[in-house]
């Protein structure tokens, strides 16, 4: 599978309250389960809140099995970007 990057543009997002975060999430999950049900290969790594965005780190077979599961879960996916290559760092040591 591949490691993509979704950014979802969602105005206020930032402002959203915990509760409806996991709610949402919830939901997007309940799709994802479905979909591999399915045969599908898709999961979630986890997602950040930023501003009016959420980023979403998938591993998916394909961008199509991405904007299926966004569109099933009624969820924007404005930018999805393949991860080319990732980089850990820990200044603490």
């Amino acid at each position: 599978m591949n490691k993509y990057l979704i950014k979802r543009e969602i105005p206020n997002a930032s402002s959203i309250p915990s509760d409806k975060l996991d709610s949402t999430g919830k939901h997007s999950e309940g799709i994802l389960i479905d979909m591999r049900k399915e045969g599908k290969n898709i999961e979630q790594e986890h997602s950040y809140v930023a501003g009016d965005c959420v980023y979403c780190v998938y591993n998916a077979e394909s961008v199509d099995l991405l904007k299926e599961h966004a569109q099933r879960a009624g969820m924007p996916a404005n930018e999805i970007t393949l991860i080319s290559n990732e980089l850990e760092h820990n200044t603490n040591n």
